[in-house]
């Protein structure tokens, strides 16, 4: 089976994927990892830059045993770079390997890959559209740091126009009850008209903000998230928004004791380092977290 996106899943499946990660968790804290993945191979495919995702993946791959093959630069150094389609490299690909992991920056190229082959394709990310496996991580950090994933105030801050990360994780919050939204952004990136319209006629409880401020106190989960050089034509709007909301100690000092300070990652200067070392500072737990969701579901797509 492809995981193309989030909204794909039902509860159950996320549930037993959350599980499952949590099984990976300490099964490689007791140095007890079976090798579920023995003889398959894993081709990791990135036309946009990844560190986390990529990286993430192949030790997930590694660890059940798998053998990888990959391309960290696959726009530049595939056929790609001649011409050829992502139909085309996605028929190869499945000649070689049991499962594909792709990130390509164009929204809904995953999608057509996955139209020709029968050979499990994993989203690693489309553009602005989806990174789903993003979203499950995120998920289960939540669960993982606040033991629930109902009843909670979540806000996302920075780039909301262009958030992948949004666009996977709201959908598997909505799955429990009570969540509520706040998107917090400059006006230039707020929420796009088509997505704003999904959240209204999913009776999805959300406000729109441009003021951090107003919210701090308010959140048990605080979503910086970067704003996207790479998603401006216009270096000039991009330097006028860039530095829009810069999380610092005091910001830190408004929210909750309990509270969770979450980033996709890489950061640019949206979170101030000296709050690295804060015990709400959740991000890097939260990369830690990609490699037991990314093995649960190598297993996933196996049937296993």
């Amino acid at each position: 089976m492809h995981i193309l996106s989030t909204n794909q899943f039902k509860k159950d499946e996320v549930e037993k994927l959350l599980s499952r990660a949590s099984e990976m968790e300490k099964s490689l804290r007791d140095s007890n990892t079976s090798k579920l993945l023995s003889g398959k191979i894993i081709a990791c495919i990135f036309f946009e830059p990844s560190t986390r995702t990529r990286l993430s993946f192949e030790t997930a791959a590694l660890r059940l045993g798998a053998n990888i093959i990959s391309a960290e630069n696959a726009m530049g150094n595939s056929s790609a770079y001649k011409g050829e389609t992502i139909e085309d490299t996605a028929r190869m690909l499945s000649c070689y390997a049991d499962a594909i992991v792709m990130r390509h920056p164009a929204a809904g190229s995953i999608e057509t890959a996955s139209k020709v082959t029968e050979t499990p394709i994993i989203n690693a990310g489309d553009g602005a559209n989806q990174h789903p496996t993003q979203g499950l991580l995120d998920l289960y950090t939540i669960q993982k740091e606040h033991g629930r994933l109902d009843n909670l105030s979540i806000a996302f801050v920075g780039d909301i126009l262009n958030s992948r990360t949004l666009r996977s994780l709201v959908p598997l919050l909505t799955m429990w009850k009570n969540n509520k939204f706040y998107f917090i952004s400059p006006k230039e990136l707020v929420l796009g008209d088509e997505y704003r319209k999904y959240l209204n006629d999913n009776g999805i409880n959300f406000e729109e903000k441009n003021n951090l401020e107003d919210c701090l106190s308010k959140v048990d989960v605080l979503y910086m998230t970067r704003v996207q050089k790479e998603r401006f034509s216009n270096i000039a709007d991009y330097e006028k928004v860039k530095d829009s909301f810069i999380l610092k100690m005091e910001h830190v000092g408004k929210l909750k004791s309990d509270a969770i300070i979450m980033h996709p990652l890489p950061r640019v200067n949206e979170i101030d380092t000296e709050i690295d070392k804060e015990k709400r500072a959740a991000y890097f737990r939260q990369a830690q977290n990609g490699l037991y969701i990314r093995m649960a579901l190598l297993l996933h797509v196996f049937n296993l």
